[in-house]
């Protein structure tokens, strides 16, 4: 039933985040449990639940106490996403970082309260109400969302099976060449398979005369950008990765200045970049 199955970044990481910690069952996936053995100090409060990060380091999350106990523990789930896996103050970001957060979190839930590597080990019923009630009482979440989460496990096996078969098809493809670069232009790959609903990574293709300039290239990381397609990728497999020491901020815009690239890379005309790196220069730029 889980050849096909494939796990995001993200799944992977609250995979390896459980079994580092001892995090193996699902009646260890309380409030309790968690916060004790990722050392996060709770506390519950007449106010909306959010997570702070001091400078030291130290995690701490305050969880609406007006919530019902199932509310809250989906609440500390949330926060704990903000806590392992972002970065900056919402408030000072820009709306596509933030909501790009916010849409990882939203999905860091249902990784985290219902585990696919436990799921996977279970004795799951066939007939497909009596899965969704196992799940329920297993996981200790309402119907709804076990619903909720048997309903994407089953779109990424049939999404799984879809790229086997259109892995083994694109074999026969071949790549067409495509004309030089004019000017630089910054491309946004969507990944349908990653846990954010902006795009994953940015490309940067500079022409001759730009890869040449001492000029620093900057640009809006709100775009608008051109959307690269799946079948554009192998005309980019060869991008040098770009990583948050590389990358300039300056006067709200983010950026890099070839000639530095040139004596670290060498002459390059295509780099790549992932958002998360990009998030942290702007909060750094924005916040220091």
């Amino acid at each position: 039933m889980y050849e096909h199955y494939r796990k995001t970044e993200l799944e992977q990481f609250v995979e390896h985040l459980y079994n580092t910690n001892g995090i193996t069952e699902p009646q260890q996936i309380t409030i309790t449990e968690l916060s004790n053995r990722l050392n996060v100090w709770v506390h519950y409060a007449e106010a909306r639940s959010r997570a702070v990060e001091s400078r030291t380091g130290m995690r701490s999350m305050f969880i609406d106490e007006r919530l019902t106990p199932e509310d809250q523990r989906m609440d500390f789930l949330h926060e704990l996403c903000h806590l392992l896996r972002h970065v900056g103050n919402q408030m000072i970001l820009p709306d596509l970082f933030t909501q790009a957060q916010e849409y990882e979190a939203f999905n860091f839930v249902f990784y985290a309260a219902i585990p696919f590597f436990m799921v996977s080990r279970m004795p799951i019923p066939d007939n497909r109400q009596k899965a969704i009630e196992y799940i329920a009482y297993n996981f200790n979440v309402t119907l709804q969302f076990a619903e909720k989460r048997l309903a994407q496990i089953e779109r990424r096996i049939l999404q799984g099976q879809f790229d086997a078969v259109a892995s083994q098809c694109c074999t026969t493809i071949e790549t067409k060449d495509q004309e030089p670069a004019v000017g630089t232009t910054v491309y946004a790959f969507y990944d349908s398979s990653a846990d954010v609903s902006g795009p994953s990574q940015l490309v940067i293709e500079a022409d001759e005369k730009a890869v040449d300039s001492a000029a620093d290239y900057l640009f809006s990381v709100d775009g608008p950008f051109d959307r690269l397609e799946l079948e554009d990728l192998p005309y980019y497999n060869r991008c040098t990765r770009l990583f948050a020491q590389d990358l300039i901020y300056k006067d709200g815009m983010i950026g890099v200045n070839f000639a530095v690239l040139n004596l670290k890379y060498g002459r390059k005309q295509q780099y790549v970049l992932h958002m998360k790196d990009i998030e942290r220069v702007v909060y750094l730029g924005k916040y220091f």
